[in-house]
């Protein structure tokens, strides 16, 4: 006999707090439309099989037979998605600090429970993300898959509070996934180093050369690491980072650096409207063929600079220019990932709703930022990042469509992690 569970069923008879986890060997999901990067229309009256935390199979509902061992969830009018991801996080700039371990669990319980299922985190005590990574991949606490950088800038960045705060006990600068470079630094060994702290990837930060930005890429590449940065590194421009084949450039203000030597130099006092761009003719089309002809994705980080605008009126011309260069680049064909950089004040689904209020992206384009592409730049997307067979049951069900209106990506109902259920009661 099957093993049904009907929604009203599964929903009021798991009541343990806001958010049960649930663990159910075999699943299946009937009645859902999926919404995805390959399904920019809502596939719907699907069935999703999903077998330990593996989906196996998809099929429109009632062609093929369930299998006795399956739990039925019946899901009639729901929309299933890829787990969402955000593409830039600090989860430890200062571990003794805000980010002591209980404020860090339960930022990271309350992202998984809204929907998130991974993280990029660009930078951060490397000993304590090891630790939250391996817990959290094993299910020991409740968070979405964490990925980690180790960062490598010139030597005069390592005085920023910051670093100092993230490498305490040791010396800023001087730490493997902290690393001060120079022309003399040995770079086989300071990567081999760094992917000896279990980083995915290299962020380069501040103050590196061009020549420096290729050594450290291409042996970086050569060991296995991905390696992001900022997108403009003072020394080296937006395309020197992308010509070196670095793999995602973040903040989608500093582009402007691709024509302007530095900020001042930048016209604040214009209005920044298509007539703006227009009138001063700023010409970013070369560099966003060569984005497209590198694969290498912006994340643009909008939602961080609103805030800083919202506190400093002085900084609205920098979320006007990355708004218009984020739209810019979109345009041009270049992916665009959904990255957050507020120390988790707002999460990415916040992102994914101004990439298409203010950066004029499709609900679907907007969705498929925080799915696949952040999924691609963590050269993730064969297990995860698109609701697939043979992929990990990383999803999110939802009570509303998000396509009708992209605020709908926070109706949420269900969050399936690794397989595990976890419930909005």
């Amino acid at each position: 006999m099957k093993f049904f569970v009907h929604a009203l069923f599964f929903l009021f008879f798991f009541p343990l707090n806001i958010f049960s986890q649930v663990s159910l060997d075999n699943t299946a999901l009937t009645g859902v439309s999926i919404i995805d990067a390959n399904h920019k229309t809502p596939l719907a009256n699907q069935t999703v099989l999903i077998s330990g935390n593996k989906i196996i199979k998809i099929f429109t509902d009632g062609t093929q037979r369930i299998p006795d061992s399956f739990a039925i969830l019946q899901l009639n009018g729901k929309f299933l998605l890829p787990g969402l991801m955000d593409s830039h996080v600090h989860m430890a700039t200062d571990p003794s600090g805000v980010d002591n371990r209980q404020n860090t669990l339960k930022v990271l319980k309350e992202m998984l429970h809204s929907g998130i299922t991974t993280v990029r985190d660009m930078a951060g005590d490397a000993r304590t993300l090891a630790g939250l990574s391996r817990d959290a991949l094993v299910g020991d606490i409740q968070s979405p898959d964490i990925y980690y950088s180790a960062l490598m800038a010139g030597p005069q960045f390592f005085k920023d509070p910051r670093t100092i705060a993230t490498t305490r006990g040791a010396k800023s600068g001087d730490m493997s996934y902290m690393r001060a470079v120079t022309d003399s630094t040995n770079m086989p060994l300071a990567i081999a180093e760094a992917v000896g702290t279990g980083a995915s990837g290299i962020k380069l930060y501040a103050d590196l050369t061009s020549e420096l930005v290729d050594k450290i890429t291409a042996e970086a590449h050569k060991q296995g690491l991905i390696v992001w940065g900022h997108a403009w590194v003072q020394q080296a421009r937006p395309s020197d980072l992308v010509k070196a084949g670095v793999n995602s450039i973040s903040h989608a203000p500093l582009v402007f650096y691709e024509k302007y030597s530095s900020v001042s130099s930048f016209p604040k006092r214009y209005r920044h409207n298509k007539e703006f761009w227009d009138m001063k003719g700023i010409n970013l089309a070369p560099l966003f063929q060569l984005m497209k002809q590198h694969n290498t994705i912006l994340d643009a980080t909008l939602i961080t600079y609103k805030r800083m605008a919202g506190r400093d009126t002085s900084m609205k011309y920098a979320y006007e220019t990355g708004r218009e260069i984020t739209l810019l680049a979109y345009k041009a064909g270049v992916k665009i990932c959904a990255g957050t950089d507020d120390d988790q004040e707002a999460f990415v689904q916040k992102e994914i709703e101004l990439l298409v209020s203010d950066a004029g992206l499709t609900p679907i384009d907007a969705i498929t930022a925080g799915t696949l592409h952040t999924a691609q730049l963590l050269k993730i997307d064969n297990k995860v990042g698109t609701v697939q067979s043979g992929k990990i049951a990383d999803l999110l069900l939802l009570n509303k469509n998000p396509l009708e209106d992209i605020h709908n990506i926070e109706s949420v109902i269900m969050v399936f992690k690794n397989g595990r259920i976890f419930k909005n009661d």
